[in-house]
């Protein structure tokens, strides 16, 4: 296996701080033990980061940016553009495979834990989850419509995430599908109701 190129120390940095995150979780995530695992001086650090707060701040952003590349390149299979992205994220919410390569569980639960504690963590958060609405909306899909649908995404997410869903493998894609249908906003919430009827029919056939 070929050896990893880094753009930059930063990139080195910000991955360290990952798998730290992964093995140890948040809360024990600090400056000295990313510079000890990089083997950086702490010179090198903060030329990159002020603080952890920004450090953490640029995880989250890394994987954000990460998953709006995965979300635009399946909307771009998409035959319709309106709405795209939303469906485009449905599916990438519901392919756990691919979600736990690009997204690790631990690391999105480690970003929850930082959300409750960390000020700066929580506020961009809101602007991120704002950011994806006014997207949707942009496309096309009714605001309400666009918020009910990601609040059903980060139930389904959270509820997989700390092992209470109770869902089987069917019950996933019936969800999936009527999301899918809800993001179709060329049609109307009954044609939306017929096109996931004529789905399901499809596959019993």
């Amino acid at each position: 296996m070929a050896a990893r190129t880094y753009e930059s120390a930063r990139e080195r940095i910000l991955d360290a701080a990952q798998r730290l995150i992964l093995e140890r979780g948040m809360s024990r995530l600090s400056v000295d033990a990313v510079i000890t695992e990089v083997g950086l001086s702490k010179g090198g650090f903060f030329h990159h980061f002020k603080t952890k707060n920004d450090l953490i701040l640029a995880l989250l952003d890394r994987l954000v940016r990460r998953m709006d590349g995965l979300v635009a390149e399946l909307a771009a299979k998409d035959p319709q553009p309106r709405g795209a992205r939303l469906r485009a994220q449905i599916v990438l919410s519901f392919d756990s495979k691919r979600q736990e390569a690009e997204a690790p569980q631990a690391l999105l639960l480690a970003f929850v834990e930082a959300v409750q504690s960390q000020p700066a963590v929580r506020r961009l958060a809101r602007e991120l989850n704002a950011q994806t609405v006014a997207r949707d909306v942009a496309e096309g899909v009714p605001e309400g419509r666009a918020m009910l649908i990601q609040a059903a995404l980060d139930g389904f997410w959270l509820s997989e995430a700390v092992g209470i869903a109770a869902l089987t493998a069917k019950q996933k894609r019936a969800l999936r599908d009527e999301l899918i249908a809800l993001a179709r906003v060329e049609a109307s919430p009954a044609a939306a109701a017929r096109t996931t009827t004529k789905t399901r029919k499809g596959r019993r056939s």
